[in-house]
């Protein structure tokens, strides 16, 4: 009901605006910082927790990450461990908390509880989800053509990947697929030798608007099975044949908790959101009370092929 007459004196603003310049103070009170915790654990591994200080929107510093933070975790209200500061010596890793001994089990609820000087305490509730396991991993119309360089050569490939979706409840997936490449090298006596080993994350391209591209870490982000039948894509991934050769195709499937879908759902929506006055502003979903960020498990199941030329 108001949204008219909001955007009418919003227009009149904009040609006032034209005439006339003048610098106006805003007397906003900024909100008091709060704790922002993230936290991603998984079946078996060690629980890894980073704390920083909440920014402005208009702040666009690297964020505030704390070294003096006391981080419990709780089954229920059994209190389960205390975790330990790791700085690592990589300077682009920000410094986290993690379990030293405890690893979480599935289909059982944790609480993580965040205390810092200064700010109110948090807590974050969530679960590991019993994993779905990939029933289904083809790779057909293998196809090799020239590169971008005179060096290169372009490998194209379809990748039709199924699992079995419970049926008649809620369940979230993030896939991910990784093309194996290894480093060659090729010795006097005409051997090839392996000199290291990787995986690359495929790009996997939909137009199926129930699956959401994570920008966070890539792969896709699904809620429930959308068709009966197999999910289809095609990629391409370009090599040097004289140093690289191609391995085996590896698919991941994460089920994740529905914490996870909707921090990463609502951060690609975010991200990819259009500029423009009259948008509504999407909210990055949180999970963390008196805080931001999330708190959010998940279980993963793999398998892999072996490309055939």
């Amino acid at each position: 009901m108001w949204r008219l007459p909001l955007m009418c004196i919003f227009a009149a603003m904009l040609l006032m605006g034209a005439t006339c310049e003048r610098t106006v103070d805003l007397d906003i009170d900024e909100p008091p910082p709060r704790l922002v915790v993230n936290s991603s654990f998984t079946l078996g591994e060690r629980v890894e927790v980073t704390v920083s200080k909440s920014q402005s929107i208009l702040d666009t510093a690297l964020p505030e990450y704390l070294a003096d933070a006391v981080v419990t975790l709780y089954q229920g209200e059994t209190f389960l461990e205390q975790l330990e500061l790791f700085i690592d010596p990589a300077p682009r890793i920000p410094p986290y908390y993690v379990t030293t001994s405890f690893k979480p089990e599935a289909a059982t609820t944790y609480t993580i509880r965040v205390e810092a000087v200064g700010f109110e305490t948090v807590e974050a509730r969530s679960f590991i989800p019993e994993p779905v396991s990939l029933s289904g991993l083809q790779v057909s119309d293998l196809r090799e053509g020239t590169g971008s360089e005179s060096y290169s050569r372009e490998f194209s490939y379809q990748i039709q990947i199924d699992f079995e979706d419970p049926e008649d409840e809620e369940n979230y997936y993030h896939l991910n697929v990784f093309q194996e490449i290894f480093d060659i090298s090729v010795t006097q006596n005409g051997d090839t030798v392996v000199q290291s080993r990787r995986l690359e994350r495929l790009p996997l391209m939909t137009n199926n608007n129930r699956i959401v591209p994570d920008m966070l870490i890539g792969g896709l982000l699904i809620k429930d099975k959308p068709a009966p039948e197999d999910l289809t894509f095609d990629v391409s991934i370009e090599i040097v044949p004289e140093f690289e050769a191609l391995g085996k195709i590896y698919a991941e499937l994460r089920t994740v908790s529905k914490e996870y879908f909707l921090y990463f759902t609502t951060f690609n929506r975010q991200q990819n959101q259009s500029d423009g006055p009259f948008n509504d502003p999407i909210i990055i979903f949180n999970n963390v009370e008196n805080g931001h960020g999330y708190f959010a498990g998940y279980n993963t199941t793999q398998d892999s092929v072996l490309l055939s030329f």
